[in-house]
């Protein structure tokens, strides 16, 4: 099927003002994605009209999302079977172990936050919101667990892939300084493929005992993944 230029622009449009909390100008917007001036010029006039972005600044007409992209996430939040199946049990995580927990799901090359709760005794806040947009399959520990675990985007040149296989789960790697620790795991739906990663952060803290936190990180994860029709041996 032939794909529609109008709408791949516009939607290149929305992603990149997405990206830019403090929000982007026209000129910015045109010069960044090479589209001529007019055509972006008449696309924002046509968002701006629908509520699907605003002005942060009317003095500098700068972009930013509007209520009508929030409205449309929030009917995906609510038809979305991970979230419901997930949600009860990641927020019981959260407020026994006082770590802010996320469901995110890979779309093409971008992984994105599609859930967020932070429980009050979290010592931390998290910059991670709904929406919020991740590209690093390299490093990253949610990344690295798609990298492992999803067949789209499976890398096994990556230097710890097999361990990560072994282990069903990623950690933060708290030699490199980051004072966040943060845990991911896949969950399966019923065509037997990754649909999603589960995500615990909080303070990188001494004493903690990770291998026992991810264990039952993985229970949650697993109980999801048979909500969601998984029949597969979590084993493989």
């Amino acid at each position: 099927m032939k794909e529609n230029r109008s709408v791949n622009r516009i939607l290149s449009i929305l992603e990149l003002i997405a990206k830019h909390d403090e929000g982007l100008t026209l000129g910015q917007i045109y010069r960044m994605l090479d589209i001529p001036k007019a055509t972006v010029y008449d696309f924002l006039q046509t968002l701006y009209k629908a509520d699907a972005i605003y002005y942060k600044d009317p003095r500098l007409k700068n972009y930013v999302i509007g209520s009508k992209m929030f409205a449309i996430g929030s009917v995906y939040t609510k038809n979305s079977n991970l979230i419901e199946a997930a949600q009860y049990d990641l927020k019981d995580f959260a407020d026994r172990h006082g770590r802010t927990v996320f469901i995110t799901k890979r779309i093409n090359d971008k992984i994105v936050y599609v859930f967020k709760y932070q429980p009050d005794n979290n010592k931390i806040v998290t910059k991670e919101e709904i929406g919020s947009v991740l590209r690093d399959f390299n490093n990253n520990p949610i990344g690295l667990c798609y990298a492992a675990f999803d067949q789209k985007m499976q890398n096994p040149a990556l230097p710890q892939y097999e361990e990560i296989r072994q282990a069903r789960y990623v950690f933060s790697n708290l030699e490199d300084g980051n004072h966040i620790c943060t845990l991911a795991v896949p969950v399966w739906n019923f065509e037997n493929r990754v649909c999603g990663v589960l995500v615990a952060s909080a303070l990188a803290e001494e004493g903690t005992n990770r291998p026992l936190l991810a264990r039952e990180f993985m229970e949650i994860a697993a109980m999801i993944s048979r909500k969601l029709g998984y029949l597969g041996d979590f084993s493989d």
